[in-house]
């Protein structure tokens, strides 16, 4: 059984190889990573007037130069579903998709 001091000697040892080994990656290296800069699709869980008010405009402020957009809404509320659905497609430009417990 290995003391207390050797068991922390040890993780000191191998974390310090960890940061060490992970210093090397340049900016270029992160581009070659497939799927790094493909859109981040996002979908909204529960269409209320603070996401309409608030949450939106923020999203709607940086969603192009941080490469995301919305595809989907969901609200167990059919009507704010509805809204939502509504509302995103006029505000994108494009289809958004409604969901409720796994259906379309």
């Amino acid at each position: 059984m290995k003391s207390r001091r050797e068991f922390i000697k040890q993780s000191v040892l191998a974390t310090a190889g960890m940061m060490l080994g992970g210093l090397d990656m340049s900016a270029k290296s992160y581009s070659r990573i497939v799927g790094s800069n493909d859109r981040v699709n996002v979908g909204v869980v529960g269409f209320s007037d603070r996401f309409k008010d608030t949450l939106l405009p923020s999203f709607k402020n940086h969603y192009k130069e941080l490469n995301f957009d919305i595809i989907g809404v969901s609200d167990i509320w059919k009507l704010r579903r509805e809204k939502g659905v509504k509302h995103l497609s006029d505000t994108f430009g494009h289809a958004i998709r409604g969901y409720f417990n796994n259906e379309e």
